[in-house]
C-alpha cells in the first residue's frame, strides 16, 4: 500500500510540474507560439516538417467536421496546441468555442504531432471559412 501511494504522489507531482510549465491562457499561449514561430532554432521544423504534416491531416479533418456538423459555426477561431517532446498534445487552448473546432478537438487530444526542437512548442493556428 506505502508502495501505491509513493507512486500515485510521485505522478501527482510530476505532473503538476509540467503543467505549471504551460500557458495557463488561450492569450499568452498564443503569443508564445508568435514568438516560437520567429525563432530560428524552429524555422525548418515549422517549414519542413510541422506545417506539412498539419495540412495533409487536418484539412480532411475539418472538411469532414464541416460536412458532418448540423449547421456548422463558420466563424473564425484561433487555437493553440501546446506540444510535447514527444509529439503529444499537453494542452489545447481556443479563443472561443465552436461546433467546428469542437468535433476537430477531438482528433487534436489524441494527435502526435512531429516531434518538436523544443517542448512545449506552441503550434498556433486561426481559422477562416469562405
Amino acid at each position: 500500500m506505502k508502495i501505491l501511494c509513493a507512486i500515485v504522489l510521485i505522478s501527482l507531482l510530476t505532473t503538476a510540474g509540467r503543467a505549471d510549465d504551460l500557458a495557463t491562457s488561450f492569450k499568452q499561449a498564443a503569443a508564445l507560439g508568435d514568438a516560437q514561430e520567429k525563432e530560428r532554432a524552429t524555422q525548418a521544423y515549422i517549414h519542413l516538417d510541422l506545417m506539412p504534416y498539419y495540412q495533409k491531416k487536418y484539412s480532411p479533418v475539418f472538411q469532414s467536421c464541416l460536412a458532418s456538423t448540423k449547421h456548422p459555426d463558420t466563424s473564425p477561431f484561433s487555437f493553440v496546441a501546446a506540444i510535447g517532446k514527444d509529439g503529444r498534445a499537453l494542452r489545447l487552448y481556443v479563443d472561443h468555442e465552436t461546433n467546428i473546432y469542437a468535433c476537430a478537438r477531438q482528433t487534436l487530444q489524441k494527435e502526435e504531432f512531429p516531434h518538436p526542437p523544443l517542448s512545449p512548442y506552441y503550434l498556433h493556428i486561426s481559422m477562416s471559412f469562405q
